[in-house]
């Protein structure tokens, strides 16, 4: 039988992150869905710019940014000079005794094993949280971030199971102590229920498709505002509604938690409405009328194209054409494709101007 040390003592292996690398992280999610919009046409260049010469942001916001970064910075500085130690009495995060940075001892937990409450492994995270009675914060570890003092398992060991999590196995931790009910979703595998791996499998599908024939189309919507994204709104919605039923259905044969049918019913929403955009462009093609060429010129502002046919839709382009429309004389006849689609919506062929254009900045 394996003897179990009294005192197990930790420490923390994550790498310093710099300030810059924290503004970075927190910058990217947006800015990769910023580019994706553009890159499949929903979101013109133009358009993002005249949002960032109209958006304020408030005070408060840009000190939460900073207040997200300062304390991400605090708290690794904080692991770094404590350890955390794990016994028969309980678990404690405690600075080391010659830390210099004795201002972060607030930071310190003491949780006795008589005053917790739940613990929680969240296995998929491999995320740890200990729940006082006291109504006290969580203390929630990453086990993989921790590994034995004076050691080198755990973190470098192929398919091992962390230090953390094989010292509260033998304490019985996990046995001893109820789950917080709150993590029941975590655990849930969507690739495992067949339900929720024919809707991963359809998002995917339609993410492809949507920027497979985005590259492939020489057409887009004359206008990106609410009467031309109406139609792929509803349709949207329609689809996340059928998906959340079709997966409450499912969900009575072989349980789905709520929280997963809510997220993947939105998330198949957002990506059927996409899709339906992209879609509508080859629709349009089908069903809709003919391509004409229509008679344009250019405006004194060289930013728009506007028709002789006062029916046909105006042009917008970004400030970067500017100069290539100014290069047009204003009473040149420009030939434009215009096709008018279903509900009266209009959508252009611009890819020879936009390829000439191109030329021209190149030039």
């Amino acid at each position: 039988m394996q003897i179990v040390p009294i005192n197990h003592v930790l420490t923390w292996k994550r790498k310093q992150q710099t300030w810059i690398v924290h503004l970075l992280m927190l910058l990217l999610l947006p800015f990769t869905g910023i580019f994706y919009l553009m890159y499949v046409g929903l979101l013109k260049p133009a358009t993002l710019i005249d949002v960032l010469k109209n958006i304020s942001l408030p005070p408060a916001s840009v000190l939460l940014i900073i207040g997200l970064i300062a304390f991400e910075s605090v708290t690794g500085k904080f692991y770094r000079s404590a350890n955390l130690q794990v016994d028969d009495l309980g678990v404690r995060l405690k600075l080391l005794p010659d830390s210099r940075w004795t201002i972060l001892r607030f930071l310190e937990r003491d949780i006795p094993w008589t005053e917790l409450k739940d613990a929680t492994l969240v296995e998929r995270l491999k995320i740890i949280q200990f729940r006082p009675k006291s109504g006290q914060l969580p203390l929630n570890i990453k086990a993989q971030e921790w590994q034995l003092q004076n050691t080198n398992s755990g973190l470098n060991e192929n398919n091992s199971e962390p230090d953390l999590l094989r010292i509260l196995r033998d304490l019985s931790v996990f046995e001893k102590y109820p789950k917080n009910s709150q993590f029941e979703d975590s655990d849930f595998d969507l690739t495992k229920h067949p339900a929720t791996k024919l809707v991963l499998a359809g998002i995917a599908i339609l993410i492809a498709y949507s920027v497979v024939d985005r590259m492939l189309q020489h057409e887009e919507y004359a206008f990106f505002n609410f009467t031309y994204l109406l139609p792929h709104i509803v349709s949207g919605l329609i689809a996340a509604a059928m998906l959340a039923g079709l997966m409450f259905k499912a969900s009575k044969r072989q349980l789905i938690p709520l929280f997963n049918i809510i997220g993947l019913a939105i998330l198949s929403g957002m990506v059927f409405g996409v899709a339906s955009y992209v879609g509508g462009i080859r629709i349009n093609q089908l069903a809709g009328g003919s391509l004409i060429e229509a008679r344009y010129h250019r405006d004194a502002s060289c930013l728009n194209l506007l028709p002789e046919d006062k029916k046909l839709p105006v042009i917008e382009y970004p400030y970067h054409a500017k100069n290539y429309w100014c290069s047009k004389n204003i009473d040149e006849v420009l030939t434009v494709k215009v096709r008018q689609g279903l509900f009266g919506l209009y959508q252009l062929d611009l890819g020879e101007w936009n390829q000439a254009i191109g030329h021209f900045r190149k030039s």
